[in-house]
């Protein structure tokens, strides 16, 4: 079963450096890749069209890898848990499944993890 992890590093040459550990011999990725580069939270805008909170753009470089093997140790440092299933997804659901469960289990006072009941 494949699993989809979220990593960020310090710059697109330190994931570049970390994507390479997952060539093989001719050079092919061993792994399913996508670059996200530096992600932006959207701005919030109130319904008068004010500006409540600004654009951020974060100072990390993201990488999504969806592992067909053990991730590799070395990757370890760079992972995060962003809310499920965050700005990217492989679309699997089992590989969804499998990242909101271990996020729950690593995060289990997450809103994510423990919705809020409907009000009525």
């Amino acid at each position: 079963m494949r699993i989809t992890r979220k990593y960020e590093f310090v710059d697109e040459a330190e994931a570049n450096e970390a994507i390479d550990l997952l060539r093989d011999e001719e050079g092919n990725l061993t792994q399913s890749v996508v670059k996200l580069g530096y992600l932006t939270t959207p701005a919030v805008i109130d319904e008068e069209g004010n500006t409540i909170k600004e654009a951020v753009v974060s100072t990390k470089y993201a990488v999504d890898v969806s592992w067909s093997t053990k991730p590799l140790q070395s990757w370890e440092p760079f992972i995060v848990w962003p809310t499920p299933m965050g700005i990217h997804n492989y679309g699997s659901s089992s590989q969804r499944d499998e990242y909101s469960k271990t996020y729950c289990e690593l995060h289990p006072d997450s809103e994510y993890c423990n919705p809020p009941d409907p009000e009525e």
